[in-house]
């Protein structure tokens, strides 16, 4: 199992059930996961740490609110 991966799986334990990893590149890893208290499939994003240092806080928090609010026009699948 990847070493990231094992990690989040504990750190999270079952508040957030990390599936598996959806893809990923030099800034970022973005995994699958099921939030089971509120019975939605979710994605996480987790930076690099070296990228993690210098990170604009205001900007990743907009940027989660953002995707937090999208909505599939259909509904979850």
């Amino acid at each position: 199992m990847d070493e990231l991966l094992g990690a989040m799986r504990r750190h999270f334990g079952e508040s957030l059930r990390i599936d598996r990893e959806l893809g990923g590149g030099g800034m970022s890893r973005v995994f699958l996961a099921e939030e089971p208290a509120l019975f939605r499939r979710v994605v996480v994003k987790v930076l690099a740490p070296e990228l993690a240092i210098g990170i604009n806080v205001d900007r990743f928090a907009r940027e989660i609110r953002v995707a937090a609010g999208l909505q599939h026009p259909r509904g979850a699948p």
